[in-house]
């Protein structure tokens, strides 16, 4: 039931950030730290009118970082550490419950 929950949590981060990736276009970027909670990031291109930004995820929506500040490397490898760990929490961890025959689950 656990796993049921942490799937269902993770769908619908990722069905969120896919949407904020879609139309979030940084004009500006902003050297300064983040100290709220960061939920995901993506590395945008530069395509005029939006320059070349690391955007960061929040709960208060998306901020657009300069990709050359230290901070902003250091949280990105930090975040892409976290996101190897969890594939391969979710490749390693079976999804498959053990079944259970008529005669066992009468017994319980």
């Amino acid at each position: 039931m656990r796993s049921l929950a942490i799937a269902v949590f993770s769908f619908c981060v990722a069905v969120t950030l896919a949407t904020q990736k879609e139309s979030v276009c940084c004009r500006e970027v902003s050297t300064s730290k983040i100290t709220m909670p960061i939920t995901g990031f993506m590395v945008h291109k530069a395509r005029p009118p939006c320059v070349k930004a690391v955007i960061f995820f929040t709960s208060e929506g998306a901020i657009c970082s300069h990709w050359k500040e230290d901070w902003v490397k250091e949280k990105v490898t930090e975040l892409r550490k976290i996101q190897a760990i969890e594939k391969n929490r979710k490749m390693n961890s079976t999804t498959i419950a053990p079944q259970m025959t008529e005669s066992v689950s009468a017994n319980l």
